[in-house]
């Protein structure tokens, strides 16, 4: 079974000064976001949030991983 999961991944996020001022964030060089100091305030993309200092990353984890799935056809020969 799938289900969404909050992954902390602060310490594998850079931040590079822009232009304007702002900090862009960078995880796996992809950009998700940018601190803007003029408002203290993050805005980051869909799938990612700030909670206390933190950065955190939605993922899709397989809950359970090692369940099986057993179910038999005895009329059909299989299990």
């Amino acid at each position: 079974m799938l289900k969404q999961k909050m992954m902390d991944i602060t310490e594998d996020v850079i931040g590079k000064l822009n232009e304007h001022g702002n900090f862009q964030l960078f995880y796996d060089n992809e950009c998700v976001g940018e601190f803007v100091r003029a408002t203290n305030e993050f805005q980051l993309k869909h799938g990612y949030e700030q909670r206390d200092g933190r950065v955190l990353k939605s993922v899709t984890v397989t809950e359970n991983p090692d369940a099986k799935y057993v179910d038999c056809d005895i009329e059909g020969g299989w299990c």
